[in-house]
């Protein structure tokens, strides 16, 4: 579909822009000549921030509110007045929820049922987008790919926070919803892209272990997770966005984002494969969780969006590794263009 010709000129916003997927969805968004603006709070930047490398905040409207505070986000969206919304912000990490579960409870339940309230007022808005997670679903670490029906749940804090979130969008939506607002949920298998500096995640731990020169220990290398490039998610989104009104079912319509599943990797694979690219070989592998328990298979079946989206996965996983290593050269060898690289990047993918 021509995404450019569905999002130009309309008031999108960005929940959780300042966070890798949210700074790169906004970023695409503005080339495809929509009008951007963002809630989040504040940009973290422990070991770097693609929102403040390409200075994205020159780009779009920032608004840095916290959305469990209710009322300055009634405020903020009052004033944007949005067509679209794509719902982001959360507490992103499985480790942390084990750390501060009440934070992420409050985050990722508290904070979906305010923006879901507030949006029943918000008169312009026509499409809802609620973000969530493959790790939504009740894993009982079986080699099973997920369908969208399959049972929802969490056997830690972050899973089980997504599984309320999906089901808090579906409750809104029957309740207060329906009559005005075309609904959806995108469930997406971890992501791999360049500009990703997040905490505990595999592909920012391998460079900064290569780039520092220091050794790489990394848990449970037999693992798989449903690896795929930041680009082709996020062009998940954008599809099912513009399709919600044209598929015209009343109900909240969820999808999966995957890439199929014989292309899935185990981490060693991912490891070893970075490894020789670089020529890097202080690894360590440990088969433990220091403490926390994560689901050592994951994978998602994506067979409905491909029908009824049309949407594939333009990359294998290791072919958006080296979309990612492609684009931590430019960074490394040339900061200061980065911003320009990156897109350009996105204008030969989405043909801009």
């Amino acid at each position: 579909m021509n995404l450019k010709r569905f999002y130009s000129g309309k008031r999108v916003l960005v929940t959780g822009h300042t966070g890798f997927k949210g700074a790169w969805l906004s970023l695409i968004l503005s080339e495809l000549g929509a009008k951007v603006y963002g809630i989040s709070l504040k940009p973290e930047d422990t070991r770097g921030n693609f929102y403040n490398i390409i200075n994205l905040n020159k780009k779009i409207k920032s608004n840095y509110v916290n959305i469990v505070d209710y009322k300055k986000l009634a405020k903020s969206i009052e004033q944007i007045k949005p067509e679209i919304i794509f719902h982001l912000a959360a507490q992103p990490y499985v480790i942390r929820s084990y750390k501060n579960p009440l934070e992420t409870i409050r985050s990722n339940i508290l904070g979906v049922s305010n923006l879901l309230d507030i949006c029943r007022n918000i008169k312009t808005l026509k499409f809802f987008l609620n973000v969530t997670t493959d790790k939504c679903y009740e894993n009982d670490d079986i080699k099973k790919a997920f369908k969208e029906t399959d049972n929802l749940g969490g056997k830690d804090i972050y899973s089980s926070s997504k599984a309320c979130s999906e089901i808090l969008t579906k409750s809104f939506y029957e309740s207060f919803l329906r009559n005005n607002i075309a609904v959806g949920t995108a469930r997406a298998g971890n992501v791999i892209g360049g500009g990703d500096f997040g905490e505990d995640r595999l592909i920012p731990d391998i460079f900064e272990s290569i780039i520092n020169k220091n050794r790489l220990t990394i848990r449970n290398p037999n693992s798989i997770r449903p690896w795929q490039y930041i680009f082709d998610v996020l062009n998940g989104y954008l599809v099912q966005t513009a399709m919600l009104k044209k598929i015209r079912k009343k109900e909240v319509l969820s999808y999966n984002f995957a890439p199929v599943q014989k292309d899935v990797v185990t981490v060693k694979e991912i490891v070893d494969y970075i490894a020789k690219y670089f020529k890097f070989k202080d690894i360590k592998f440990l088969n433990q969780n220091k403490g926390f328990k994560e689901s050592k298979n994951l994978l998602l079946n994506s067979k409905k969006a491909f029908h009824e989206l049309g949407w594939k996965n333009k990359y294998k996983t290791l072919g958006a590794i080296d979309q990612t290593i492609k684009w931590n050269e430019a960074y490394h060898s040339n900061p200061k263009d980065i911003e320009k690289f990156s897109i350009t990047l996105i204008r030969d993918y989405f043909k801009i």
